[in-house]
């Protein structure tokens, strides 16, 4: 054979060589791609049920408000729907028994530790008609407690010190907690025959964290790299709000008009839109319900919502009480009116209804937005990533369940001396209001 016909050959074969090689290889191109196309189907159909499944289980919807035209500004990012469903899953996590029952005798004589705060939660839960729940840990690492106290369905809810400085409620709640659990070990009929109808349900300290470092100073704090000790040298303690991170936890709820303002209003001026070490200025977080703090609280909230009667959340500054939402239904409005009124004949605090509320101004995601708008029938979104409803202006929101919200700022000023909560407690009428609070036709 000529050298000419070998190299035509041996081209011909390279070249068959060559498609083969192109063949096999778009064939493997093709199977991959439509195989990828298959996966990616059924990976949407799968996020599809799992949607449905979600929404149809934990009344979550897809859906926005229809007039998000009314919206300026939107400056924090909404709460991711897993972490809410996070929180709706979120097991129980009642600590155990250590022993019999000890009858508890602290009557503000001194200031506590956190540490001694949780000595008593425990012995506390050592009673038959109390249980004593770790409902999430702060970012120091602190654990949070939700106290149910009774063995009713008609729940009591009371919560304090969300903001670092305001810690008598703490304390407060923690002799009245003490006061009704003795009575009923003592078989005091009255307190007896009360906690069979009703359960007390508790957070004495939603911000430990601040709650220790307001008492005890920024050394109290165990992670050195918290924003807190980071900028020990620049924050005025004295008049603290934030949790360890910075953030106002009082505005870090996933509530309708969290971390927004509207068409027509400018951010309100106590806002900040990052961390800040100024006072009055207050910063919401760069998302919704991100502090874990917070968390903790919507657990304990969104567990015993349904079965309120009567809200307080407890501040302490001022001896004033707000009872109004002006984006809430008028039924509600009227019933929180009243109940705030009703409060005030206990303790002489002064009242503000709707003129004293701001929505779409930036100061919106407080714990009553939230427990208040959970009344109300509002639902957690997955397109805003917060509670939602038709409309922003003018909803349409329903008054689901019957219970009033309010807000009560105790004593006139921020300190740490237990003599000033014990007065409160005794002469300005909050041990009588909290005791006549455990009839639920108050």
């Amino acid at each position: 054979m000529s050298r000419k016909k070998k190299r035509k050959l041996n081209a011909l074969g390279k070249l068959l060589v060559i498609i083969i090689i192109l063949i096999v290889v778009i064939f493997i191109m093709k199977n991959t791609i439509f195989k990828n196309k298959n996966d990616k189907n059924e990976n949407n159909n799968t996020n599809t049920d799992n949607n449905e499944n979600i929404t149809e289980k934990y009344n979550i919807t897809n859906e926005k408000e229809s007039d998000s035209d009314v919206i300026d500004t939107i400056f924090e990012e909404g709460m991711a729907t897993d972490d809410y469903i996070k929180i709706l899953t979120q097991k129980p996590n009642y600590i155990n028994s250590s022993g019999n029952y000890q009858q508890e005798t602290y009557n503000f004589d001194k200031k506590l530790h956190y540490s001694e705060i949780e000595e008593m939660l425990t012995n506390m839960n050592n009673s038959s008609i109390a249980s004593v729940e770790i409902i999430g840990k702060s970012v120091d690492g602190r654990n949070i407690y939700g106290v149910e106290v009774g063995k009713g369905n008609k729940v009591l809810y009371l919560d304090a010190d969300v903001h670092a400085a305001e810690i008598a409620n703490t304390l407060i709640l923690m002799r009245f907690l003490s006061e009704i659990i003795n009575e009923y070990e003592n078989g005091n009929e009255e307190i007896v025959n009360a906690l069979n109808t009703v359960k007390i349900a508790v957070i004495p300290t939603m911000n430990p964290d601040g709650y220790e470092v307001y008492n005890y100073g920024v050394e109290s704090l165990n992670n050195k790299d918290l924003w807190w000790y980071e900028k020990k040298d620049e924050i005025n303690f004295e008049n603290i709000k934030s949790n360890a991170n910075g953030v106002d936890l009082n505005r870090n709820f996933p509530t309708q008009n969290t971390g927004m303002y509207y068409v027509g209003k400018k951010l309100i001026s106590n806002t900040s839109l990052e961390k800040t070490t100024k006072d009055g200025k207050y910063f919401n977080g760069y998302a919704v319900g991100s502090e874990p703090e917070t968390k903790a609280a919507m657990y304990f909230m969104l567990k015993h919502y349904k079965n309120v009667y009567a809200y307080i959340n407890m501040h302490s500054q001022g001896r004033v009480i707000y009872a109004g939402k002006p984006n809430l239904s008028d039924e509600f409005n009227s019933l929180t009116a009243s109940f705030g009124k009703k409060v005030s004949t206990y303790n002489n605090y002064r009242v503000h209804g709707l003129s004293a509320e701001e929505v779409g101004e930036g100061n919106d995601g407080s714990v009553t937005d939230f427990m208040a708008e959970l009344a109300n029938g509002f639902v957690f979104s997955t397109k805003t990533g917060r509670l939602s409803t038709d409309k922003y202006i003018d909803n349409s929101a329903t008054f689901d369940y019957k219970y009033p919200v309010i807000t009560m700022e105790t004593i006139t000023t921020y300190t740490t001396n237990p003599n000033t909560f014990k007065e409160e407690y005794y002469n300005h009428g909050l041990r009588s209001l909290l005791f006549d609070l455990l009839d639920p036709n108050f």
